[in-house]
């Protein structure tokens, strides 16, 4: 776990395992997009906004990650892609680095306990 994603496992926004990373939204069910933090609780991906000094703002969406549909990751060198399906709302997200880890507990959890 890096500093940040210890500062927020410290202020309750992931667990242990410490699955949290900026991303940028490129789609969401809303429409917004923009930079956000991913924050792996137990089964839950909670999605927040955030500021540009990786600050954690409102919450934006709660995802049951063993409710997610059509789960694609791609992070190469160059290119990164998050994307699923959550309650019919797509969403999408990119230019994150160093976060296997944290893919990791995603896909995971989106195997476990399937609904």
């Amino acid at each position: 776990m890096n500093k940040v994603q210890q500062r927020w496992f410290e202020e309750g926004y992931c667990d242990e395992r410490g699955a949290a990373f900026c991303a940028n939204a490129t789609r969401l069910p809303d429409g917004n997009f923009g930079i956000v933090c991913l924050c792996v609780k137990g089964n839950v991906l909670s999605i927040y906004d955030v500021d540009m000094r990786n600050n954690i703002k409102e919450l934006l969406f709660n995802v049951n990650l063993n409710q997610i549909e059509g789960l694609k990751i791609r992070a190469g060198i160059f290119s990164q892609k998050l994307y699923f399906v959550y309650n019919g709302g797509e969403f999408c997200f990119t230019n994150f680095i160093g976060v296997k880890p944290a893919l990791k507990v995603l896909e995971e959890e989106s195997a476990k306990n399937r609904i």
